[in-house]
């Protein structure tokens, strides 16, 4: 049996702190007392396999609705991301008994409106069977659609524990997190690991590095939970700004440049490695050039092609041991392993083998470039072909692929590479590949096969003969700005290119006739909501020159080509 109070809350004493930011300091005393008003709230006698969906910006409002739950009876369903869409359909499976949140949609089942109307005793400290479903946390979607991944208390409380006796965290502690908690690294890192210990967190998530610096400023953050796309921001800041004692990264492997310099900055710094699927597998100091060493109690060894076989105390019940992993390892002695990728790392491109990651990273290299994604697409011909994107300003691709050719075999670099101002991250700090095809299209140098639904206004600004000129303006309510990215809104360049530059093509010459090849494609600057664009045509034969401009910046420009006119 697991004592949940004790367990989460090292001392358990009322006026232990919690949470802290912005928006108030909250003690578990608070926590217990809104818990249980929530718990009080939700439907009575809850069946297994019930849930509450649960989705909260603020982190004790999350930690809130998680424990009410609980108290109640019920398991919670974590959602892989905020979107509308994706609450939609998770609020409608059978097991979904209702949803709570912190205000996103004003309904009456905002947390802070339960507590409010339901004043009480604050609840006892819960005792949990070691076996109850608790949480089903969903996988990233970052490399295939979300899969569920139930939770009983001994998975996910068993793993805070064991971090907290692992990293030494503290009741002084102070946990500033970059990720959201309803993903399991944050889940664990930034709730229950902190109050496994009695630490204290920050309430809120910033992004950007001035407002990680500012927050961590503002609440003598000390523990730092993060992923490798924020501390590529973060690795800038200087020391002065950087004063934690233990800093966390998850969700990706990091490059050199930012382990090094993360590693001058925080000299306690660790790498964890896990999946939703799997739980914590292994840690590794930042930097260290050491290989992976397992938690306790996690075994791992090698199967066919390096295949990571795995056994683990936080796999789900039931699992067949070892359980295999989409991983490939190599053993170094003692139980330590070096990660080599994923098995689908490695790909042949017109029978030449290449490591995703190898040009990943080569690329990461290149004077300009702030972040890359490598991808492979099945191809008839080829068997596969790699598209490329990435981020940075005033970068010539051509000669990117210049660069490239110097380290790899001309056979497998791609003919383009696609620049935006910045990658399509997750809010859990992958990337998505749903998103990287967007960029790229279906296939190279061609748009989607399928086209954008919709279209965006555009004014004739007089021309003639084979120039053409159009003013464009950018409306907020797109369509294609939801999700594109929270916090963060900018136009994808596939809908630059097929919605506003090809549509005015053919309105200019409707006797052109589909897209065939696309050239010298260049993103120089994001198009943001509001924007007013000058889209300006220059046409020989069936090939078309494009710039799109704002002001006196070209956001983006290149030349599309076009199948010959026809009646």
């Amino acid at each position: 049996m697991v004592d949940l109070g004790n367990l989460c809350f090292a001392a358990g004493e009322p006026d232990t702190l919690v949470a802290i930011g912005g928006a108030g300091e909250r003690t578990l005393a608070d926590l217990l007392r809104d818990a249980g008003a929530i718990a009080r709230s939700l439907p009575p006698k809850p069946q297994p396999g019930d849930e509450v969906l649960l989705s909260c910006e603020d982190r004790y409002w999350f930690t809130a609705g998680l424990f009410g739950a609980w108290l109640a009876g019920f398991g919670v369903a974590l959602p892989p991301n905020t979107q509308p869409e994706t609450i939609r359909l998770l609020a409608a499976r059978p097991t979904t008994k209702t949803f709570l949140h912190d205000g996103k949609d004003g309904s009456e089942r905002d947390v802070r409106s339960l507590v409010a109307r339901s004043p009480g005793a604050a609840a006892r400290p819960l005792v949990i069977e070691p076996s109850r479903h608790l949480v089903t946390v969903y996988s990233s979607g970052s490399t295939g659609p979300h899969q569920a991944c139930p939770k009983t208390a001994s998975q996910i409380l068993g793993e805070a524990a064991l971090q907290v006796h692992l990293f030494g965290v503290k009741r002084s502690d102070r946990v500033l997190a970059t990720v959201p908690a309803h993903h399991i690294y944050g889940l664990l890192f930034s709730v229950l690991v902190p109050m496994t210990a009695g630490a204290a967190f920050v309430r809120t998530s910033p992004l950007h590095a001035e407002a990680v610096a500012a927050e961590a400023r503002a609440n003598r953050a000390n523990l730092l939970v993060t992923v490798p796309a924020h501390l590529r921001a973060l690795s800038c800041l200087g020391k002065e700004e950087f004063s934690f004692r233990l800093l966390f990264s998850s969700g990706g492997p990091l490059d050199d440049a930012t382990a090094e310099k993360i590693s001058l900055l925080c000299p306690a710094a660790f790498e964890i490695l896990g999946s939703s699927e799997t739980g914590g597998i292994a840690t590794r100091r930042v930097a260290s050039g050491l290989g992976w060493h397992p938690l306790q109690g996690v075994r791992v060894e090698p199967g066919e092609g390096g295949q990571m076989l795995l056994d683990s105390p936080f796999l789900e019940p039931g699992t067949p041991r070892p359980r295999p992993c989409a991983d490939r390892i190599e053993m170094l002695g003692d139980g330590d392993f070096r990660h080599l990728g994923r098995l689908d790392d490695v790909v042949k491109v017109a029978g030449k083998r290449v490591a995703l990651s190898d040009l990943q990273a080569r690329l990461r290299t290149l004077a300009g470039v702030t972040d890359a994604a490598v991808f492979a697409v099945p191809s008839s011909r080829y068997g596969s072909e790699l598209r490329v994107v990435v981020s940075g300003a005033e970068l010539d691709p051509a000669a990117m692929r210049q660069a490239l050719l110097r380290h790899f075999d001309a056979t497998v670099v791609p003919r383009q590479i696609h620049v935006v101002a910045k990658l399509p991250v997750m809010e859990n700090g992958k990337l998505a590949l749903s998103r990287l095809r967007e960029l790229t299209g279906d296939e190279a140098g061609a748009f989607p096969a399928r086209p954008l639904a919709g279209e965006i206004a555009a004014r004739p600004l007089g021309g003639e003969g084979d120039t053409q000129r159009f003013e464009v303006k950018i409306d907020a309510g797109l369509p294609w700005f939801r999700g594109h990215f929270p916090g963060f809104p900018l136009l994808a360049g596939v809908v630059q290119l097929q919605v506003i530059v090809a549509a005015q093509i053919h309105r200019s010459w409707p006797q052109l006739g589909a897209v065939r090849r696309l050239s010298q494609i260049k993103f120089r600057k994001a198009i943001r909501p509001g924007d007013a664009l000058v889209l300006e045509l220059s046409r020989s034969g069936s090939s078309v020159d494009y710039t799109l401009v704002r002001g006196a910046d070209t956001c983006s420009s290149g030349t599309l080509e076009l199948d010959a006119e026809h009646a």
